[in-house]
């Protein structure tokens, strides 16, 4: 492999950009990674991070365009002139103007925060529609920079990890006149993120390449091994924090460190490998370090240890995890962290690193909690600091640890959005459940502090349908989906179930979190029936994504808090226990004081309620509520996407979501007319027995139910299948007691649809079809 590399023709950087790494992929293309300035690239074409605008006024666009010159600019306002805006995931070509390459391709990526949680599905497509794009131009090398990861706000890893992917697949190609895809970026956190992302997504189908050897272009002598970037230190004098996986015991950095407990350095497994590298020497050092028993939380540095690649360890002392978020346990974790990274600013370390610290069978702290934790103290150090040395702070994930790993990505790129004023953070899914005067819209009025639901004062139920809407809240983007109450006071629960699917395909491709809302009042059966609806509506598993929300809080004692008053129930406890202990209260009417540090005010309630999501989501790594039904109803949310997308270039993402959504309802309904009435025409018809068929998404299956009653010979046959019909989510399919009658009928109801403009267009071409096919049959 490496004689191969060396008869390519080298590729020309200018001085000031360095090669971090580069990989060999099938049929000789080269895959480089590079921190330095993509305008002074000599490439065949470099690709622009745009908007759709083509406005290329910020970040990596306006660097381009002064460098190109006027022409840029213009050819691409001609562009938006004649097409209109620039659909995200599409690229467009314009001249280079005065940059060293043939053509700029403008890649219009997925901003953050607009495209539903699909921002890295959205930018795989970007990249590998600008990589066919090269191709299908014959140029054999392209330059890009790590689109979207600027003033898109999309998060770096995502960026990375979207970016690799695409080469990876565009690397399945055959016959290709691409040689060189260089992957480049000015900002050393984000190369890193993407020479990992590259190493890990990669791995299997590229050999990785000594850069100084294999390579020709110019290299920094301090750059040629990425090990020793970290032990060069951290860039513009802050802390950058790379997350790796491999052992501790291999980094080659100034200094690691290693956890114990009850000062015992042979108390983990880190401790013991490293006594294993080093000899007995390793505690006899220690001791002599350590002189008094430390305190825990207390640091013990050993320098100068023979057999290991760091210059130092530092063992801290903790202690075991004690179950509880604001404990000992975790102070002493977070005292820890601060002295380590004390110590090495001290010594004027320039890499420290760090295994997983409080995770394993000494401490066993959960992973969620560590890397927020961990992640959380590494940056309020770099708040409070006043040094203006650079720090290189490496956090190691065992390799075989992928839920570690998962978990510490998730927390990284919250902390990202939370932070970085210029990223719009990912948007949380809720839905508002309860029965019928509960307060669930007077409750999402609170948490939005504003007027965006109806609120009925009267005795008849208020919401009817189910609404959504969406805003920003204390830095979090929400979007809360209320509902009709259980126990309407008007609907039947039969017309009750549309409204309650309808929200779950609202919130495609799943919710972040169930809020059950609640009275504080008696918890009577009715309400204990409540809960026994969502169960049965959402399955047993929906509660561990929930959160019991009281409303009404007026009502609470006053000095109770609404733990105690949960307590005074045993059934309220065990909802609130299966709930993952999460419960909290609000009051729409005497609660509306903005006092933070009061229990019983709205504003104190509703940062403790987003908190509480925040760390439910955290511990599911970033998940959400789905099932197979949500994730079918999702993929023809999909599918009707890009067909809006290539039919209309004008819609911004979230219209295109929109309309993809009234779509696929309206697809469902028609189907369900078709299906529905076929399945009660072909078991009347006695060509066999009974019919059940799940039928999903719909306004009301039971329409088509009464249109089959009003036909006097097939009234008995609906009444006796009305049951039958019922809801799920997503798709419509026969399930295994549909016999033989039904089934015929249903395939026939379901392809006499197809072509049908609505639901009751739809029911009359399955009665026709149904009534042909039985009188072939007899015939």
């Amino acid at each position: 492999m490496s004689g191969f590399i060396e008869n390519m023709s080298p590729l020309s950087l200018s001085e000031g950009n360095t090669v971090v790494a580069s990989y060999s992929l099938s049929d000789g293309l080269q895959v480089v990674v590079c921190e330095g300035d993509i305008t002074s690239l000599d490439a065949d074409v470099l690709v622009n991070a745009a908007n759709e605008d083509l406005d290329h006024s910020e970040g990596v666009a306006a660097a381009l365009s002064q460098a190109g010159g006027p022409d840029v600019q213009c050819d691409s306002d001609a562009l938006v002139k004649h097409n209109g805006k620039i659909p995200t995931g599409e690229v467009v070509v314009t001249t280079g103007g005065n940059l060293k390459c043939k053509k700029l391709l403008h890649a219009v990526g997925p901003v953050g925060g607009e495209a539903g949680g699909r921002e890295r599905i959205l930018l795989e497509r970007t990249v590998q529609h600008a990589l066919n794009l090269a191709e299908m131009m014959k140029f054999k090398s392209i330059a890009m920079p790590c689109i979207s990861s600027g003033v898109h706000g999309v998060p770096v890893t995502v960026c990375s990890e979207a970016i690799a992917t695409a080469v990876k697949e565009f690397s399945s190609r055959r016959d290709r006149s691409l040689s060189r895809i260089i992957l480049i970026d000015d900002r050393g956190k984000v190369v890193r993120a993407m020479q990992e992302a590259c190493d890990r997504i990669l791995e299997g189908i590229s050999n990785r390449n000594n850069v100084a050897s294999d390579v020709e272009f110019p290299v920094d002598a301090d750059s040629q091994d990425a090990e020793r970037r970290a032990a060069a230190g951290a860039p513009g004098g802050r802390i950058c924090v790379e997350i790796v996986q491999g052992t501790i015991e291999t980094q080659q950095v100034d200094a690691l460190a290693s956890p114990m407990v009850g000062n015992d350095p042979l108390s983990t497994r880190v401790g013991n490998i490293l006594n294993k590298m080093v000899g007995s020497q390793m505690t006899s050092l220690f001791r002599k370090a350590r002189g008094d028993e430390s305190l825990p939380g207390d640091s013990v540095l050993l320098e100068g240890l023979a057999g290991l690649p760091s210059d130092a360890v530092l063992f801290v002392n903790l202690i075991p995890w004690n179950d509880d978020l604001d404990g000992t346990a975790v102070e002493v974790l977070r005292l820890g962290i601060n002295n380590i990274l004390t110590s090495c600013e001290e010594r004027g370390f320039g890499s420290v690193a760090l295994p997983v610290l409080g995770a394993g069978i000494a401490l066993r702290f959960p992973d969620s909690v560590v890397a927020k934790i961990l992640l959380e103290q590494v940056n309020a150090f770099q708040q409070n600091r006043a040094s203006s040395t650079p720090l290189v702070v490496r956090i190691v994930i065992h390799p075989d640890a992928s839920e570690v790993l998962q978990a510490f990505k998730f927390v990284q790129e919250a902390l990202e959005v939370w932070q970085d004023q210029n990223q719009a953070p990912t948007t949380k899914r809720l839905i508002l459940l309860g029965k019928t005067g509960s307060g669930k819209s007077h409750l999402g009025n609170s948490i939005f502090g504003e007027d965006l639901f109806t609120a009925y004062h009267s005795p008849n139920s208020g919401t009817t349908v189910c609404q959504a809407e969406t805003t920003s809240v204390n830095g979090r983007s929400l979007t809360l989906i209320d509902t009709p109450g259980f126990f309407d006071t008007e609907k039947s629960e039969e017309d009750l179930k549309p409204e309650i699917m309808s929200c779950m395909t609202e919130c495609s491709p799943g919710p972040h979190a169930f809020l059950i809302v609640l009275k504080v009042d008696k918890f009577t059966q009715q309400e204990q029936e409540v809960v026994s609806k969502i169960c049965q509506y959402f399955s047993e598993d929906a509660l561990k994504y929930a959160v019991v929300v009281f409303t009404h809080g007026n009502q609470l004692p006053e000095g109770m808090k609404i733990e105690e008053f949960v307590s005074q129930n045993q059934k309220l406890s065990d909802l609130v226990e299966r709930c993952g202990g999460r419960c909290h209260v609000f009051d729409s009417k005497y609660w509306k004081n903005n006092e933070p540090n009061n229990y019983r005010s709205n504003c104190f309630q509703l940062e403790a309620l987003l908190c509480t999501i925040d760390e439910m989501v955290m511990e599911k790594n970033g998940g959400y509520y789905t099932n197979d039904v949500l994730q079918n109803v999702e993929k023809q949310i999909q599918k009707q996407e890009e067909q809006i997308r290539e039919s209309s270039g004008n819609f911004s993402p979230d219209e295109i979501r929109k309309q993809a959504k009234t779509n696929v309802t309206n697809e469902l309904l028609i189907q369900l007319a078709g299906m529905a009435t076929g399945a009660l025409l072909g078991a009347f018809f006695g060509v066999a027995a009974m019919v059940e068929a799940v039928i999903s998404t719909v306004r009301n299956p039971l329409d088509i139910v009464r249109l089959v009653k009003n036909i006097p010979a097939l009234a008995p046959a609906a009444a006796a299948v009305e049951g039958q019909v019922v809801l799920a989510a997503g798709v419509i399919a026969g399930v295994g007691a549909a016999t033989a009658g039904g089934v015929m009928g249903g395939v026939i109801g379901y392809k006499a649809a197809e072509g049908a403009k609505s639901p009751m267009e739809a029911a009359k071409r399955a009665y026709q079809d149904v009534l042909k096919k039985i009188k072939k049959m007899l015939r």
